[in-house]
């Protein structure tokens, strides 16, 4: 029974932190989904504007590449008719192509004429493979447009085309820039979405955004405001997963950790063109960096929170699991004790014999079973009352237990009677010597509420195995013996059989 009552408390407080920690898991799950959404959120909102961006260059594109075919034709036919271009009046020619820079590339590849001064001696042959496509188109037949792209010195966002002289000696180049023409374009800023994102969600440190070569692959990062509008010193890591990002057009994401600072760094393609890479235009990745810090403090909040419950709870829970033992203790003591002596009951006395017999029965010894009778306790009742009876049982008890060893069983039978089971004797005769002591201890007067009562016992005596062989037997034999003495015996001190 015991076993069992600590059974199901173990079982209670498995189940009670089983359930603790489903919530716990639960609400860290809901945390971690939250702050994905908003990850989510971020990502889409920054594709959305790319995407609406790039949408409006190309509806401009379609009538800018028109009218740059236009305008190169144009010079194609002058130069048709006047092949000596650096007598061409460029200026004149810029008034007439409003927005339009123009620019008169020779077989070595240098601007050799135009409208813009700064761009006055360039060198193409020095750019690497771009010298080549530059090369190819001098030496093709068609008009050719880039895209509309980021120019990396001035920030300002410029489309270029170029057209060669039917003789193929020089290269027509035209370039716009595209807001001069578009106002309304300078509203289409993704650094100003970028920056409002970075301000309403905590859990963005740094939305960036990275152009990407299209033929070494070389990996720089773009600037709002200052100059160069390219910044090529890019962190290793960050330029990896940009690189990445274009080659498998892929989201690549990565977890660091700075000076103790976790943060998460997701790298996704924003324009990738699936047109011939060496038209010369860059492709271009989004770059968030993520401050793992928020939700970690947001997760040890309720981690601390959880904590403080658990910790709340256990102490809740031993409270009452102490309460509940104490209260079951208290009603199994209650089931097996006496309610006005404390001694064990029958059913307690029950129990106990068989532990003494068990006993016995290895060790091959005897039992004695003592029955005890209380001498004219009638008149005790009638003289001072039934409370005062109480008050005598309560010091009979007291004096019996004190008197016995702790091995041997007492237990209270009803009314004025007791038994008494004696373990480990070797013959009657030991059981006799035992209980005449015992009868000689009360020959002392009980002092109780100032009167002086003497108390005089009878008591009968069987042996286990000789007299019976259960319980009920050897208390019926104890009950006759201790019948005969009070019969046959007035002297107290013989009254044993």
């Amino acid at each position: 029974m015991k076993n069992f009552k600590y059974i199901i408390i173990v079982l209670l407080a498995l189940i009670m932190i089983f359930i603790f920690s489903s919530q716990y898991s639960s609400i860290k799950n809901i945390i971690t989904d939250k702050y994905r959404s908003r990850q989510q959120l971020v990502e889409k909102n920054i594709i959305q504007t790319v995407n609406y961006i790039n949408n409006s260059y190309k509806v401009v594109e379609q009538e800018l590449n028109q009218e740059m075919s236009e305008y190169s034709k144009f010079l194609v036919d002058k130069y048709r008719y006047n092949s000596e271009v650096m007598e061409w009046d460029l200026e004149e020619l810029k008034e007439k192509f409003k927005y339009y820079d123009i620019y008169i590339i020779n077989s070595d590849l240098e601007i050799i004429k135009t409208t813009n001064e700064a761009d006055l001696g360039l060198d193409f042959s020095n750019f690497g493979k771009f010298a080549g496509v530059v090369r190819g188109r001098l030496e093709g037949d068609s008009f050719e447009a880039d895209r509309i792209d980021l120019s990396t010195q001035t920030g300002e966002v410029k489309k270029y085309s170029y057209m060669p002289t039917p003789d193929n000696q020089y290269l027509i180049e035209l370039s716009i820039a595209v807001e001069d023409k578009y106002p309304s374009f300078k509203q289409l800023n993704i650094f100003t979405d970028a920056g409002e994102l970075t301000k309403e969600y905590d859990i963005v440190e740094e939305i960036a955004f990275y152009s990407v070569e299209p033929i070494n692959y070389g990996v720089a990062k773009l600037r709002s405001s200052k100059k160069p509008y390219l910044d090529p010193d890019v962190p290793e890591l960050h330029e990896d997963l940009a690189r990445k990002a274009v080659l498998t057009g892929k989201m690549q994401s990565t977890d660091i950790e700075d000076y103790n600072l976790n943060h998460t760094l997701r790298f996704f393609p924003a324009l990738i063109s699936s047109e011939d890479k060496y038209q010369g235009w860059n492709f271009y990745v989004v770059g968030i960096t993520y401050n793992d810090q928020i939700i970690e403090a947001e997760l040890n909040k309720h981690q601390y929170l959880f904590g403080t419950n658990i910790l709340l709870m256990i102490i809740f829970f031993i409270a009452f699991i102490t309460v509940v033992i104490y209260l079951i203790n208290k009603f199994e003591y209650q089931a097996n004790h006496d309610k006005l002596t404390g001694l064990a009951n029958r059913k307690l006395f029950v129990d106990e014999f068989k532990e003494i017999k068990i006993k016995a029965n290895k060790f091959n010894s005897k039992v004695a079973i003592i029955f005890i009778d209380i001498d004219k306790f009638k008149d005790i009742n009638d003289n001072y009352g039934h409370d005062f009876g109480d008050k005598v049982l309560e010091n009979i008890a007291f004096r019996l237990k004190n008197s016995l060893k702790s091995e041997d069983k007492l237990a209270r039978m009803g009314g004025d009677e007791f038994v008494l089971a004696l373990g480990d004797i070797s013959s009657q005769d030991d059981a006799v010597l035992i209980t005449q002591r015992l009868i000689n201890k009360f020959k002392v007067p009980f002092s109780i509420e100032g009167e002086e009562i003497k108390i005089g016992l009878s008591a009968g005596i069987s042996i286990y195995p000789n007299d019976g062989k259960n319980l009920e037997e050897l208390i019926r034999n104890a009950d006759y013996a201790m019948y005969q003495a009070k019969k046959n015996n007035r002297d107290l001190e013989t009254n044993l059989i």
